[in-house]
């Protein structure tokens, strides 16, 4: 156990000095991964699109942030499990968390109709008692997720409470893997995956830590957004669920709630004129890719109204981490808090500067978003 302790420690040590080392050095990937650029993204999402279409990290990773090789990399077959040979040596992953995990089955993922129902209830629940200042990441957009997915597997009594524990726990698991933790926190996450096997099973482990975080993110995103942008609370309160369902698919593209996403080739390719030997890793870095200024008219720019405007428009760039879809779960559960947030407290505002996390750089998770009902 002490062996195990102190390797865990020296591995979350070197990857971070790496890092630093190496962003510090110029490399727009490796200082993307220290996660010190603050609460905008743009100038670090403007740095790896410049560095080229598809390009190699002094870290040892393919790097695209341009939509084009992006939409072509994330096309790609995943790995089927089996052993990949070593073309090359591979970056460190700071916390190996879901070593031993079994992969995600599709025949177990709910559907979205029963999501959808069981998140209306969640959100009945918990919306009902919120009065005053409230900070909408702690009291809803980090509650329901984990409402949903209790229900969903018909956990109850004390151990919705371990539940609730557990997921809180692995909620950095998405960024942990990239960008390393203090060893205490490192600790908890391995300890609440192994909660969370014990709870919902092997096979239901990936759903529940990527669906809940990539929720989590997606509903204070797109209440961030909505609470910051003059009119946008009053239009979606006034026109329902469709607009809810527009103003989730815009934070998905603008703000989306896995920024970064990071796959192992299964096989021999060519991209951009580059060849990737299977077994290299792959870095998407889909919070620039889909604020490509080729793509997208005013790509910083929040509009829920972008595809009416535009027609069908770009196809957004969502990824799959471990495997897992976004769908059904984080966007049906956004886009019912969001809904029904607006019909429950139509003139919420904001009462507050929102707080990003900072070294979150695959979720750029928000800390606090302070509204009055």
């Amino acid at each position: 156990m002490v062996v195990a302790e102190k390797e865990l420690g020296r591995r979350l040590q070197l990857v971070q000095g790496i890092h630093w080392l190496y962003g510090a050095q110029g490399d727009p990937y490796a200082a993307l991964l220290r996660g010190y650029h603050g609460p905008d993204p743009r100038e670090p999402y403007a740095r790896n699109r410049e560095a080229g279409p598809l390009w190699r990290s002094r870290l040892g990773t393919w790097v695209a942030a341009r939509y084009a090789t992006a939409a072509e990399l994330l096309a790609l077959p995943v790995p089927d499990g089996g052993p990949l040979p070593a073309a090359v040596a591979q970056p460190q992953v700071a916390v190996a968390w879901d070593r031993g995990l079994p992969a995600a089955d599709p025949a177990q993922r709910p559907g979205a109709d029963r999501v959808r129902a069981v998140a209306g209830r969640a959100c009945e629940r918990l919306l009902a008692g919120l009065r005053g200042e409230v900070d909408l990441v702690s009291e809803v957009a980090a509650r329901v997720p984990v409402e949903v997915l209790a229900d969903l597997h018909g956990v109850a009594g004390e151990d919705r409470e371990r539940l609730a524990e557990a997921c809180a726990a692995a909620a950095p698991a998405l960024d942990a893997a990239l960008a390393p933790p203090s060893y205490e926190d490192a600790a908890r996450l391995l300890a609440a995956v192994a909660a969370l096997r014990g709870l919902l099973g092997g096979a239901a482990v990936l759903p529940a830590v990527v669906g809940v975080r990539a929720a989590r993110e997606l509903v204070a995103g797109a209440l961030r957004a909505l609470v910051a942008g003059p009119g946008q609370w009053e239009l979606l309160a006034e026109r329902g669920p469709e607009r809810a369902a527009a103003v989730v698919a815009e934070t998905l593209r603008h703000d989306p709630p896995v920024k970064v996403h990071v796959f192992t080739a299964a096989a021999d390719t060519e991209a951009a004129g580059q060849r990737i030997a299977a077994g290299e890793q792959v870095a998407v870095v889909v919070g620039a890719a889909n604020r490509d200024p080729e793509v997208f008219d005013r790509p910083d720019v929040f509009d829920p109204d972008r595809a009416q405007t535009s027609g069908a428009g770009p196809r957004l760039l969502v990824p799959a981490p471990y495997g897992v879809p976004l769908e059904p779960f984080a966007g049906v559960v956004a886009e019912t808090v969001v809904a029904a947030l607006a019909a429950a407290r139509p003139g919420l505002r904001a009462a507050g500067p929102a707080v990003r996390r900072q070294r979150t750089p695959v979720t750029g998770g928000w800390l606090r978003v302070p509204v009055l009902f």
